[in-house]
């Protein structure tokens, strides 16, 4: 998921299968590094129809194949179908060879980083309250969420350009998934539009996830259905998501984000058999999302969605990262280790995110284990200030060190980034494939141009 527990290594040979395949299966990386880290890199990836895809390794008694092709479970090929494929070379290791990949990759799709810097979202400081955030799930005491956010706004002494809204705040149907992106009037009872114009106009990112098989929508627009996994997804070139994004940048959004990739995908039949229904479903969204003036985030992605976001624009980061609430509950669960998840976001031209954060290490009340905590939390606010996504620490109100998280901007809330994501140094890439995908430590590295 762009580095959420698919990333992979090891040595290939036909006594193994480390390579990923099925609907989880991405590019294949292969190299031969010297001691210092540079030598031969072949990049192996799907170069069209990226939704319909897959990878399998076949291994026989003395050899391993890779099988490349459209998704064995699709019902129809249409004539004239071209499924395309490419073999790309490099002699200068892994860092730079997954570079020129990815600038072979966009210039086939004629993809810029325009939107990439213009994102608000990306450019300046955010406040999150997703899985990991103080507010998850979780208002101040006695106070609607309302009067919490309108408080995380105005007491708390920093630079916030936007603020998120996670899945708390939308109605859910059957088995979780969306019925309608509208706010809940427990949760808002006057609504969006009047949160953002007492906000003071703040600009919002709000999330969503897989859509209902129960969605009110199915009732105005065209809905593919999938009774047995009890979800939806909107299909054709209609108005549904115009109409969506329209209504919701009325309410202050800037930033869509589209959780639950992973989901939506493996467990919607009609994903699985509709050889053109994946592309069709990402494409309309990002069209819309082109024509109101919004940006996407994707979150629990596999690679097949961040190779199509190189023909939709509107796509401008993605989560390289597990939940931050994974690390909370349990320090050894790393998830900010995203250096070599970030190489692949940022070759496609997407800026990695690390998630949200904490910046004071106990915050007793959160919707986590009595136990959660953040151990390092400078180790936190630099990652995200390297990974040239987001930067969104999600503190309690009253545990929010301000100090701390001005590090890593200016005054007015800028973020001082570099050039180039932070990522692991090739040698350690080595290692990682060496040792059999356990790595042996973290040491990155980033360029800036002063």
């Amino acid at each position: 998921m762009t580095g959420e527990g698919d990333k992979h290594a090891g040595s290939w040979d036909s006594s193994n299968t480390v390579i990923k395949s099925g609907m989880q299966g991405g590019p294949v990386v292969l190299f031969n590094l010297t001691q210092q880290g540079e030598g031969d890199v072949l990049v192996l990836s799907p170069l069209s129809h990226f939704m319909a895809t897959a990878l399998n390794q076949r291994n026989k008694p003395s050899e391993s194949i890779l099988e490349y092709g459209v998704i064995g479970s699709m019902s129809l090929i249409p004539a004239n179908y071209i499924y395309s494929f490419i073999v790309f070379y490099s002699p200068r290791g892994v860092n730079e060879g997954l570079r020129e990949w990815g600038g072979a990759m966009r210039r086939a799709f004629n993809r810029t980083n325009v939107n990439r810097l213009n994102d608000l979202t990306i450019n300046y400081l955010g406040y999150y309250t997703d899985n990991g955030g103080y507010y998850y799930y979780n208002t101040q005491q006695g106070m609607n969420y309302e009067a919490t956010i309108i408080n995380v706004a105005n007491q708390i002494p920093l630079p916030f350009h936007y603020i998120q809204l996670d899945s708390w705040w939308y109605f859910k149907g059957i088995n979780g998934g969306v019925s309608q992106w509208t706010a809940r009037p427990d949760v808002f009872p006057d609504g969006l539009a009047i949160l953002h114009r007492r906000l003071e106009n703040i600009p919002l990112a709000a999330h969503n996830r897989y859509w209902a098989y129960d969605t009110v929508y199915k009732e105005r627009y065209a809905f593919a259905l999938d009774a047995g996994n009890s979800k939806g997804l909107p299909i054709g070139n209609d108005s549904f998501w115009t109409d969506l994004f329209v209504e919701a940048r009325n309410w202050g959004l800037v930033l869509y984000e589209q959780d639950w990739l992973n989901v939506q995908t493996m467990e919607f039949l009609p994903t699985r058999t509709d050889i053109n229904l994946g592309e069709q479903w990402l494409k309309s969204m990002g069209a819309a999302a082109d024509k109101v003036g919004i940006n996407i985030q994707y979150c629990m992605s596999l690679p097949r969605h961040i190779l199509q976001a190189l023909e939709i624009p509107r796509v401008t980061h993605a989560r390289a990262s597990d939940d931050y609430a994974v690390h909370l509950r349990d320090q050894s669960k790393s998830q900010w280790n995203i250096g070599i998840s970030s190489m692949f976001a940022d070759a496609i031209g997407l800026a990695p995110f690390k998630d949200v954060l904490w910046s004071t290490s106990v915050q007793p009340g959160s919707p986590y284990t009595s136990a959660a905590m953040e151990v390092l939390p400078d180790r936190e606010i630099l990652i995200a200030t390297l990974s040239t996504g987001p930067v969104g620490p999600g503190d309690a109100i009253n545990y929010t060190n301000v100090q701390r998280i001005m590090k890593c901007c200016r005054q007015d809330g800028l973020i001082l980034k570099p050039d180039r994501p932070l990522t692991t140094i090739n040698k350690l890439v080595s290692d990682w494939a060496l040792y059999d995908g356990v790595i042996q430590g973290e040491l990155y590295s980033t360029r800036t141009t002063m």
